[in-house]
């Protein structure tokens, strides 16, 4: 048996193919539009599985980057704090070698108890110094200062030899990793009646009254070695959140690259493709008015 194909069924089957074609041409100029190249995830459920994951990632990401970022403050503030307390236990160990020297007069060694005073209260000062409102030496402790009292008193926790702090500051810069980004005053500057405070103040007394300090430079040079010491640590743990953000910092281009690479599409590929579909479309609209035209001798057949 033969089956006759009819003109109805010639016009259906042209008109689903331009319906086609003009569903195809929309999604692209969709696509051209909004440059993206998933609006849906039935677009491309692999691209879209792709770019889900790189997001999810991105948002850890850069998470970790302003962890490192606020780590990278801190710890500029711990850095700057101690050069600059060491700076100060320079200049008192100068003095303390001029007053043992018994060249000094009484007047001499008054001046020099007055400038040790005056850099005692900034060394304190320094100890104290806050960054983003919290005190960088106070290890957990919320207080607003790290030393209080006299003489100046660690206000942190305390680990049970009473001497290390029980907690330090913590940021998370990677799926695995934590860093420290505080220091405890203890490290640094010691604690109660064996701080550098203590120190400092012992000092000043036996210069004015006129004592024999020589055992206090060797007590300022064990000072000043423990604070060089805790700006080694400080500088160290300074150095791996630097190559952390460098990192870090990378990873978030790939992953932005990933990500556009599966989600948007390229305006010029997109373009020629808009293009050619548009050439496409209209000529098939022109031949398929061609084939589908009727006279009345097609009726009379």
């Amino acid at each position: 048996m033969i089956n006759r194909v009819t003109s109805a069924m010639t016009t259906a089957v042209t008109r689903a193919n331009l319906q086609d074609s003009a569903r195809t041409l929309a999604q692209l100029q969709e696509r051209a539009a909004s440059r993206e190249a998933i609006s849906r995830p039935s677009d491309d459920p692999a691209g879209t599985r792709t770019a889900l994951a790189a997001r999810a990632e991105l948002t850890r990401t850069t998470q970790y980057e302003r962890n490192l970022q606020n780590a990278d403050t801190w710890l500029n503030g711990v850095d700057s704090a101690l050069q600059s307390g060491l700076d100060i236990m320079n200049r008192v160990q100068e003095l303390a070698l001029r007053g043992a020297s018994g060249t000094l007069n009484e007047a001499g060694r008054a001046a020099n108890a007055t400038e040790i005073e005056q850099l005692r209260s900034e060394l304190l000062s320094l100890a104290n110094t806050q960054v983003l409102g919290r005190s960088i030496f106070a290890g957990t402790s919320t207080r607003g200062a790290a030393y209080e009292g006299t003489p100046p008193t660690w206000t942190g926790p305390l680990a049970d030899d009473g001497k290390t702090a029980a907690a330090t500051v913590q940021r998370r810069i990677s799926d695995t990793e934590t860093i420290q980004v505080d220091l405890p005053g203890p490290a640094a500057f010691g604690n109660g009646t064996s701080s550098v405070f203590a120190v400092l103040d012992k000092l000043a007394q036996d210069l004015r009254s006129d004592a024999d300090i020589t055992p206090s430079i060797a007590t300022i040079e064990a000072a000043r070695k423990n604070m060089a010491s805790a700006l080694t640590e400080s500088g160290a743990r300074h150095a791996t959140v630097g190559r952390a953000m460098e990192a870090t910092q990378l990873r978030l281009t790939e992953l932005e690259a990933t990500r556009g690479s599966t989600e948007e599409t390229d305006l010029a590929e997109a373009a020629l493709e808009l293009k050619m579909q548009q050439i496409n479309y209209e000529a098939a609209l022109a031949v398929t008015a061609q084939a589908l035209q009727t006279s009345l001798l097609d009726y009379l057949r």
